[in-house]
């Protein structure tokens, strides 16, 4: 094999390397989840190109270069090149699966609002905030009224229906920085950072007359309401001996649940205030 053929060989071999870090360098850039592996990959692909460099020197020195070696070189550095191809789209495709399982596992499904370990995670970081700045944080605990009664009376589609309208106006009605989740069946909890106990209840009674004086559903022309039960508890941290934000928005948020029942048994579309 004459050495112009040779050196074409490892050309190609040197332009298929080099086209593998280019795809490892654009995965490197555009995976967060599997940037380390990329980077080391890349640094191992380069350093192969660099010895793909090695037989030009030897030519230079007159020094006898197998044809054999150039078109094995050649031929890995293609299937390597074909590999990495497949390979980023299997990657880019993973990640993007990763990420949208990751953003589900934060929503509830249904209603779109945060799901309960989503909300519980929020919340700590706002407790956590809290016991630094010394501002007050609020809960609220919210129940529809006879739910039961909706689900046994129109179906659980309209009883869905009323969950996935429900938070709606609730969002709506609540600011941007607020925390709003479902933590039950019918149950909702609502963190208000920076809010006292009065702007809690302030905050609580728009939501109470809101869904109040709105339609939640519609079945067969008949319009559907409800009301909710509210229940409100509040940390002020200059009166918390607890560290752990946990273990503070346990009890919170036991305190709102207490405080809501008590709302439930004493007439229900109500407001109670725990603590």
């Amino acid at each position: 094999m004459n050495t112009t053929l040779i050196i074409g060989i490892y050309l190609i071999a040197l332009a298929s390397q080099m086209a593998v870090v280019a795809y490892v360098a654009h995965l490197y850039f555009h995976s967060k989840a599997y940037r380390l592996a990329c980077g080391f990959l890349a640094l191992a692909l380069v350093l192969m190109m660099s010895r793909r460099m090695v037989p030009f020197f030897s030519l230079h020195q007159n020094i006898t270069v197998s044809g054999f070696d150039a078109l094995l070189a050649a031929l890995i550095s293609i299937f390597m090149l074909l590999g990495f191809i497949q390979f980023k789209k299997l990657l880019l495709d993973l990640e993007y699966k990763n990420i949208a399982f990751d953003q589900s596992s934060k929503k509830d499904s249904l209603t779109g609002a945060l799901s309960r370990s989503e909300t519980f995670a929020r919340a700590e970081i706002e407790i956590e905030r809290s016991l630094r700045d010394g501002s007050q944080v609020s809960f609220l605990m919210l129940d529809i009224d006879h739910f039961k009664n909706v689900n046994d009376q129109y179906g659980h589609l309209i009883g869905d229906a009323v969950l996935v309208n429900l938070v709606k106006n609730c969002q709506q009605q609540l600011r941007v920085i607020d925390i709003f989740g479902r933590v039950g069946g019918e149950e909702f909890f609502a963190v208000l950072p920076g809010s006292s106990r009065e702007e809690a209840h302030q905050a609580a009674e728009r939501l109470r007359q809101s869904v109040a004086a709105s339609v939640t559903s519609i079945n067969q022309g008949q319009q559907i309401s409800i009301t909710i039960s509210i229940g409100i508890s509040t940390l002020n941290p200059h009166y918390v001996g607890e560290h752990d934000s946990g273990k503070i928005l346990m009890f919170f948020f036991n305190q709102a649940d207490i405080a809501m029942y008590r709302a439930k048994e004493n007439g229900r579309n109500r407001i109670e205030i725990e603590g």
